[in-house]
């Protein structure tokens, strides 16, 4: 048993962190450890990306520059969006003209497009006057001194005479130069010509210059500015954060969006593939710089598989198209679109083993809306398309949370789906000003999931059929969906989602980068932080047991003004890995003021005296992280002293991930994953 000292220790070292507290309240967990009630898929804690505002450009995306292609109307002078004329618009520089021309332009791949528009580039007509220094400029460009700076860009002339030079500069007028390079021997045809460029200071708002110091007329299509360590075309930054989720699985390219994506917009040369509109989302205009290809590389390298979703019927997509794009990714180099990959550089097969069919083609909101007799008719004539070009896929269909769309789709196609797709969303409208039913919401989706289970056997005899809760998130305010309060609802759902498997086989939360509010890695231009529910995300993946334990849970409650009554605050899952030499227990508790003095009881198990406490907490529900204050709430770590029966004094609000050692972890691996200690704050 703990010692007296110990137990205060723990006490005065979460005191520490909270300030004072109200006396705890009791509560107890009794483990049985010679129980197993199921075992927790080793898929279930994914993520999920999506072309949503900067979700992949600008967020997941290396690339520095917007309007590469200058396929954006112009202003008056005739620069499109995002870029402006050098040094500035305060003189008349006569020697200097620009035409967003619409009859030349770098040829691009136009056939995926269901409209064919006008292609464009930027003509420039220098020479004469009296600006010496004189071009175009892109603003807002975060630079890092010591890092090279890869860049290129199209260029055609009929007569154009001297260099291009191209320059990193800091953004005011006169301001200092951090690294130039000049672009020589421009002449006849579209050619790309490509620089370097290493600044020699650091400058969150640089800016790139391309000057044109010499004279007559020449074209400028694609131009491209990518930091040196991006691999792929992915942010280093961004793909260290995703890497230390280690997730099972990545959903793309979404969605909304993946029932107006066409997959032939995103493969073939870079600088070659059009410019799309994004019409799930106010619009925008989406490059496709990251497509297929970057897509699978970057899952690989993270350690994930790929999960790509299908467009049903949205937008002019056909069932022949989603059978081409399985082919394209998993088809052997013979085949025909499996050559076409071969040509862009990727002779082997990608294997993609999940194919989603549709985004959630119950919400008017979606190109190819239909009804759930509809959808199950389509769904099975893609099922047959895709698994010809592959028999080896997974399938995943769309669910809902009404049950009588779950019920068509099974009734008719569940003799050749895996998994059903179901999305979870709440929020103000849902709780009502009453903070505890966000608290409460979680235990009555674990009954629904019962519900759907129990509806599986009846629709589809002899299938196994899993759930993928791929989609999960929270309509809150941006700052209230970045705070402790949201990382116990997750944490809530996700204790939810293991009591659930292996009936709920994969999840993600909306979205992993930028997105929806929720998106857990916020990544602006120059910066990003991570939110309290990627903390939660990743100390819950780093300590996902196999073997799921009998848990009994005894402590206060609380009641609600629309999930119920007599809710538990405390919320326990505990787990065995794989060889048997760790226990993990999660705890949640929801209480927004009382610690919790909890009598752990383990039987069946020794655990050696030694353990860990990691847990995640914070001064107020509302503390919250972002850019001003990225670490305001961030993980801790304290060692424990367990035996048969031990106790922890649970903060308020707070997320615990307890990890124990059992006697046959002798001469095994010391310690289990843990968070990397660059993300955890030491207490004391």
């Amino acid at each position: 048993m703990v010692s007296r000292a110990a137990m205060v220790l723990s006490v005065v070292l979460a005191s520490a962190v909270l300030g004072a507290q109200a006396p705890p309240s009791a509560a107890r967990i009794v483990i049985d450890a010679g129980q197993v009630e199921g075992r927790i898929d080793e898929r279930l804690y994914g993520q999920f990306l999506e072309f949503m505002y900067e979700g992949v450009k600008g967020g997941l995306a290396a690339e520095l520059l917007r309007s590469r292609g200058f396929e954006e109307a112009p202003n008056a002078i005739g620069l499109s969006r995002d870029w402006e004329r050098y040094p500035d618009d305060r003189i008349d520089d006569y020697g200097l003209s620009f035409v967003w021309d619409d009859t030349v332009a770098l040829p691009v791949s136009l056939d995926p497009l269901d409209e064919k528009p006008a292609q464009h580039s930027l003509r420039v007509d220098a020479g004469g006057g009296i600006v010496e220094r004189h071009g175009i400029y892109q603003p807002r460009l975060p630079v890092r001194a010591g890092i090279a700076y890869t860049g290129s860009l199209w260029l055609k002339t009929t007569g154009y005479e001297g260099p291009v030079v191209v320059a990193l500069e800091e953004d005011v007028a006169g301001g200092r130069t951090y690294a130039e390079a000049e672009v020589r021997d421009i002449q006849g045809d579209w050619k790309q010509y490509t620089f370097a460029l290493r600044p020699d200071r650091p400058d969150a708002h640089a800016r790139l210059a391309i000057l044109f110091p010499g004279k007559g007329r020449l074209w400028v299509d694609q131009v491209s500015l990518l930091p040196g360590d991006a691999v792929g075309g992915v942010r280093a930054d961004v793909e260290a954060r995703v890497a230390a989720l280690r997730p099972a699985f990545l959903r793309w390219p979404g969605g909304n969006v993946a029932q107006d994506y066409h997959w032939r917009w995103g493969v073939g040369p870079r600088d070659r593939r059009p410019l799309w509109t994004n019409l799930a989302w106010k619009n925008e205009r989406e490059p496709g710089d990251i497509g297929t290809d970057e897509f699978v590389a970057f899952s690989r390298r993270v350690g994930a598989e790929p999960s790509i979703t299908v467009n049903v019927e949205g937008r002019g997509a056909t069932v022949e198209e989603a059978a081409a794009w399985v082919e394209y990714c998993n088809g052997p180099a013979t085949s025909r679109y499996g050559a076409m990959r071969a040509a862009n550089g990727h002779p082997e097969p990608h294997r993609v083993k999940y194919w989603e069919i549709g985004n959630e083609i119950w919400g008017d909101w979606v190109r190819g809306h239909s009804d759930a007799e509809t959808y199950a008719r389509n769904a099975l004539r893609y099922a047959q398309a895709m698994r010809a070009a592959d028999p080896s896929i997974e399938l995943i269909a769309t669910g809902d949370n009404d049950m009588s769309w779950n019920r068509a789709v099974l009734r008719a196609a569940g003799s050749v789906i895996d998994h059903l797709a179901i999305h979870h969303y709440y929020g103000r409208k849902e709780m009502g000003g009453d903070a505890r039913n966000l608290m409460a919401r979680p235990l009555y989706y674990e009954r629904f999931y019962r519900d759907v289970e129990r509806l599986i056997r009846d629709e589809a005899p002899g299938r196994t059929i899993r759930l993928s809760i791929n989609e999960w998130g929270l309509d809150l305010p941006e700052a209230r969906q970045h705070s402790m309060e949201a990382a116990l609802y997750g944490a809530r759902l996700m204790n939810v989602f293991e009591r659930s498997s292996p009936l709920v086989a994969m999840t993600a939360e909306s979205d992993l980068v930028n997105g929806w509010p929720g998106g857990i890695i916020q990544a602006g231009r120059d910066r990003l932080f991570v939110t309290p529910t990627y903390h939660v995300n990743q100390l819950y993946n780093a300590h996902r047991g196999r073997d799921r334990l009998k848990v009994i849970v005894s402590g206060p409650t609380f009641d609600s003004s629309k999930e119920g009554t007599g809710v538990p605050v405390l919320d326990a899952v505990a787990s065995r890995s794989a060889d048997g030499s760790a226990l993990y227990v999660k705890v949640v508790n929801t209480s927004p003021q009382d610690a919790l003095d909890v009598d752990f009881d383990l039987r069946g198990v020794a655990v050696r005296p030694e353990g860990e406490w990691l847990f995640l907490t914070a001064p107020s529900l509302d503390t919250h992280n972002s850019f001003a204050a990225p670490d305001a709430v961030q993980p801790r770590r304290e060692v424990l002293k367990p035996g048969p029966r031990f106790r922890v004094a649970l903060p308020p609000r707070s997320v615990s991930v307890i990890v124990l050692r059992t006697s046959t972890a002798a001469g095994r691996a010391e310690r289990a994953p843990i968070v990397p200690a660059a993300l955890v704050a030491p207490t004391g």
